[in-house]
């Protein structure tokens, strides 16, 4: 018996001496910030589950959502399509064009040019009859592996996040597991086509948001359950100060309503594998070497935050169920159109006057 369990132990070493030597990720120690808890502003509550969900047969994981000032909802799915339909008329969607990547973020141009992250093909344009070109997928001659959102100033100046320099969106699971915080942030001048990185070592970059005369930026850091705020202008210009942190969930695509209202999708609880197992970058090593599937969230929740202009919480909505994994949420005559990572179809909520 003894040398049976001698053998047993033994091989379990053996397998864990090499998933440590084959994985591929080499995780660093770092410290989550405290998490609020879905207490006091962030309460519990079931504001999300009355909501309506529009293409659900053809809107496959709509990752983001922008509508143009004449009720069109452009949208990216998991296929590739970018799709557009009236808010009168869901059911008529029409296919603009197919990135042959992933679509992440959608945002509209001055001349009417859908402008899109594409964590595959990189940042695109694509023209109201859908030709498309890429604006880039590189910096400084290395390739930029995680195109994921951004937003377009009044200037054309495209600001952008790269989630990732060490993975991309076939493994990005990886990504919270390493924490090695390679995100940044990047601004792209339409009328020089000069690219200029404006932040840097961000715990995956996610969603960018102009705030008000594009005096300053938001973005999501996700793998901090956090929002930065980076001002462009003023005498502040080039500082990053924290807009919203300790927040009970992970932040994806941010939005901002031209009246006072930021929206974040909440795309997932704070993770327990990403937060309780950051002082063991071993493990995480070796966690790093199983097949990825089994790493992926196995739970969802739908979760939408509203903040002021001071990043105070000004509204809450949450669902265990009706539509969950929400990446965006967009606001247009007082109703919010929410997409997602999980769920299909674009699902809409009024908005109280």
């Amino acid at each position: 018996m003894r040398k049976l369990i001698s053998y047993l132990v033994l091989g379990v070493l053996i397998a864990l001496i090499t998933l440590y030597a084959i994985s591929p990720i080499r995780p660093v120690m770092w410290q989550p910030d405290a998490d609020a808890g879905l207490n006091n502003m962030f309460s519990v509550n079931q504001a999300l589950s009355a909501v309506s969900i529009k293409g659900e047969a053809r809107l496959q994981a709509p990752e983001d959502i922008v509508i143009s000032d004449d009720g069109v909802v452009f949208t990216g799915l998991a296929n590739g399509d970018l799709v557009r339909f009236n808010v009168d008329t869901p059911e008529q969607v029409s296919l603009i064009t197919n990135t042959g990547g992933r679509p992440l973020g959608v945002r509209l141009d001055n001349q009417g040019n859908l402008i899109v992250s594409d964590a595959i093909k990189g940042l695109l344009k694509v023209t109201p009859d859908g030709e498309m070109s890429v604006l880039l997928n590189e910096y400084q001659g290395k390739l930029l592996r995680f195109i994921d959102h951004h937003d377009v100033a009044e200037n054309g100046d495209i600001y952008f996040s790269d989630a990732s320099a060490r993975f991309d969106l076939s493994n990005f699971i990886h990504d919270f597991l390493e924490a090695s915080a390679t995100g940044s942030i990047y601004r792209y001048s339409t009328s020089t086509g000069e690219t200029v990185r404006i932040m840097t070592d961000l715990f995956f970059a996610n969603g960018v948001a102009l705030g008000p005369d594009d005096a300053y930026l938001l973005v999501a850091e996700t793998g901090k359950s956090r929002i930065l705020k980076y001002y462009l202008n003023g005498p502040e210009k080039g500082l990053t100060t924290i807009f919203a942190n300790n927040l009970p969930a992970m932040p994806d695509n941010l939005s901002f309503n031209d009246d006072g209202t930021f929206w974040a999708g909440m795309v997932s609880l704070r993770d327990w594998r990403v937060e309780s197992l950051a002082p063991f970058p071993e493990l995480r090593r070796i966690l790093g070497a199983l097949p990825i599937s089994w790493l992926e969230p196995k739970s969802f929740y739908g979760f939408v935050i509203g903040f002021d202009l001071n990043g105070k919480v000004s509204a809450n909505f949450q669902t265990p169920d009706a539509y969950t994994s929400i990446t965006a949420a967009y606001e247009y005559d007082n109703k919010l159109y929410l997409g997602s990572l999980h769920s299909n179809g674009i699902a809409v909520m009024p908005l109280k006057p």
